[in-house]
This record gives structure tokens, C-alpha cells and sequence, in this order.
């Protein structure tokens, strides 16, 4: 079984999403019943419209140093972070640039699932898919600075 964190300590903002703005590369928080983590802290990747799953890395199961590894290595594979505002949201929210129709970029859902997911066995257990049915009071989360632009440090230990 999974170690289960409490990252939640490198949100430094909130705000409420409707599920159907999510982009992927997205950091959101939300309600989730009848789970080991009622709360996760998940890096949003991919949406199966047909049937209303959302996948992604729940966060909560990454070592806090890791987290700080996962954009370290994204920018070892040339994608880009940063904050933006897409969806016409009241402020600005970080994102991890993965391609979506409204703004394309050469990393891809499969792309970044093979080059950083796959490559580190605590990513591969992170992963989860949740019913977007069952997923409640859904925020996008803006994170700390320090853990985007210091690749070797971790500031949540």
C-alpha cells in the first residue's frame, strides 16, 4: 500500500473550476467519497469523455522531495510551467503546458506519461483515475514558486 502525504502545504491559492474547464497539466484539489484520500492534491493529465473518468497523478502519494524531482525532470524533457489563464478564471493558475486544443505544445498526454510517469516507480503507484461524477467542490491550485524553480531543493521538508 501506498504512503499517503499531506502536501497541501505548497498550495498557495485556490479557486473553484467547473470539471469541464479542466486542462491537462492542471494541480487541482477536490472532494472525492468513499476513498483512502477524501482529499487528493492531483496533477491533472487526461479526461476519458465516453465514459467520465479523470486521471492523473494524486500528489498526496508523492514523497514531498519528489514533487520537487517531477519539475525538475519536466524541465530536463523541455516542457514548460508556468501560470496562465486559459479558461478566463479571476486570477492566474500554474499549469504544466501539456497540449490542449486552445494551446498547442510538443508535450503530450502519452508523452509526458512515458517520459516522467513511467520513469519513476512513485509516479507509476500515484496514478489514479476518479469518477468525475463523484468529484466535488473541484479547485485549480496555484503552488509554490521555490518548488518550481529549485530543482534540487525541496522547500516542504
Amino acid at each position: 500500500m501506498a504512503t499517503r502525504y499531506n502536501n497541501r502545504k505548497i498550495i498557495t491559492s485556490e479557486q473553484t473550476i467547473p470539471i469541464g474547464k479542466l486542462l491537462p497539466g492542471m494541480i487541482v484539489t477536490f472532494n472525492y467519497v468513499g476513498v483512502t484520500d477524501p482529499r487528493p492534491l492531483f496533477l491533472f493529465l487526461y479526461q476519458q469523455k465516453g465514459n467520465k473518468i479523470i486521471e492523473g497523478l494524486n500528489l498526496n502519494y508523492v514523497n514531498p522531495s519528489k514533487i520537487a524531482k517531477l519539475f525538475s525532470v519536466i524541465d530536463f524533457k523541455k516542457g514548460e510551467t508556468g501560470m496562465e489563464n486559459l479558461i478566463s478564471l479571476k486570477e492566474d493558475y500554474f499549469r504544466i503546458r501539456i497540449t490542449t486544443p486552445k494551446a498547442r505544445t510538443p508535450m503530450t498526454n502519452d508523452r509526458f506519461y512515458k517520459d516522467v510517469v513511467q520513469n519513476d516507480n512513485e509516479f507509476v503507484l500515484s496514478y489514479r483515475s476518479y469518477k468525475a461524477g463523484n468529484v466535488n467542490s473541484l479547485k485549480v491550485v496555484t503552488i509554490i514558486d521555490d518548488l518550481i524553480h529549485e530543482p534540487g531543493g525541496s522547500p516542504l521538508e
